[in-house]
């Protein structure tokens, strides 16, 4: 794991030119905004696979304490019902596919952040941990593309409650794929079709043909009581169980700072190269000046 207050390159299949050519368009707004927020992206861009039942852990800061989860669960309604698999991004480790109906703590309660573990430093404010959306609050997660600014101006939600805008209805918007929509709260849970929630705008996930998306992510970590910004990737291999692979994630250690969906530290190599064209264009344009004025003198 890496970080660097220079330029961030993106998790993405893009060639090193084009690359190249991108960073020499845009560096002196990237490095100038870096500098001024004493910035930094730590990222890790490990892959890892989630099969059915499975789960990948996100410690953005390496602290020990779990921040988030992509989770998958499969479960399979009595009676011959079907079997029904979604994918969910949790911020505590309340349900599974042992015990879908679990709320944290439970129905008419305050949500108390139940933690996935605790580590050596201080919990996480679960409360403030939210995923943006693209539509109105209850919407599903955004999947966004490389590049989308995650940060303040992003609209950001997280709808997993018993009490859907003081409603009494059940809701379960946290999912990125979701064949379950309310079968299992009406099913398992004895709820009328009045007194569940079917999410809005999405689910989001789906119909991507293998592309690498991205969660952007709100959190506050270790109660510190400032908000920093991240993003998850994740690509969906087997539509059909929702089963695929988290690709990487990082976040922007300055509080505030906005984080672009899929921006990693740019590898020492690529900086090298960079910096040698920025030296090699730097000395066409003094040579360029040094004649013009030569010029101008005759």
């Amino acid at each position: 794991m890496k970080s660097t207050t220079r330029r961030n390159s993106f998790l993405s299949g893009r060639t090193l030119d084009a690359r190249l050519a991108g960073y020499l368009a845009a560096a002196g707004g990237t490095v100038a905004a870096a500098s001024q927020a004493n910035a930094a992206i730590v990222a890790n861009t490990t892959t890892q696979t989630f099969g059915v039942n499975g789960v990948v852990g996100i410690d953005f800061n390496s602290d020990g304490q779990t921040d988030f989860q992509v989770d998958h669960d499969r479960v399979t309604l009595p009676g011959g019902g079907p079997t029904l698999d979604y994918l969910q991004v949790d911020k505590n480790d309340i349900n599974g596919e042992s015990n879908p109906l679990a709320f944290d703590p439970g129905p008419g309660a305050t949500f108390q952040a139940t933690p996935f573990s605790d580590g050596a430093t201080p919990r996480n404010d679960a409360n403030n941990a939210a995923y943006v959306i693209s539509g109105p609050q209850g919407s599903y997660p955004a999947a966004l593309t490389a590049g989308t600014l995650i940060g303040p101006a992003s609209t950001f939600d997280w709808q997993e409650t018993d009490n859907f805008q003081s409603s009494g209805k059940w809701i379960r918007a946290n999912r990125l794929i979701d064949e379950d929509q309310t079968q299992i709260d009406q099913v398992l849970g004895g709820r009328p079709a009045s007194g569940v929630q079917v999410p809005f705008s999405g689910p989001n996930f789906t119909g991507l043909n293998g592309a690498v998306r991205y969660l952007g992510l709100q959190m506050e970590l270790n109660n510190t009581g400032v908000f920093n910004y991240g993003w998850v990737g994740v690509r969906i291999d087997n539509e059909a169980d929702a089963t695929g692979a988290v690709v990487g994630y990082a976040y922007q250690t300055a509080p505030g700072v906005p984080i672009p969906a899929g921006a990693v530290p740019e590898p020492q190599s690529l900086l090298m190269g960079l910096t040698g064209i920025a030296a090699f264009v730097g000395a066409r344009i003094r040579r360029t000046r040094r004649k013009t004025s030569a010029a101008s003198t005759k």
